[in-house]
């Protein structure tokens, strides 16, 4: 079933925040249908850092493809601010 489908069914849909592939191993493990990347995720688990807007595309889909390689369970991923901020030109 795609994701859509799953979310127009009336059941509640939870999908556990995950942030690297074993996260998502985990969760797939325990039964989960979907799984939710945050930006906030990424700042603090790669970068070590709150969540400011400093995080890049391009980490953003280093994560993804990590959780990718490690489960087949459809993701929902927050784009937070679009990566395209002043924060993310001074970094």
């Amino acid at each position: 079933m795609t994701l859509k489908a799953r979310l127009q069914q009336k059941e509640i849909l939870v999908a556990p925040g995950v942030y690297d592939g074993l996260t998502a191993s985990l969760a797939e493990h325990a039964g989960f249908e979907a799984l939710y990347l945050s930006g906030a995720a990424v700042a603090y688990t790669r970068l070590g850092r709150p969540d400011i807007g400093l995080s890049t595309a391009s980490e953003m889909a280093d994560t993804m493809t990590l959780i990718a390689d490690r489960t087949a369970l459809p993701v929902i991923i927050d784009a937070d601010t679009g990566f395209g901020n002043a924060l993310n030109a001074q970094r």
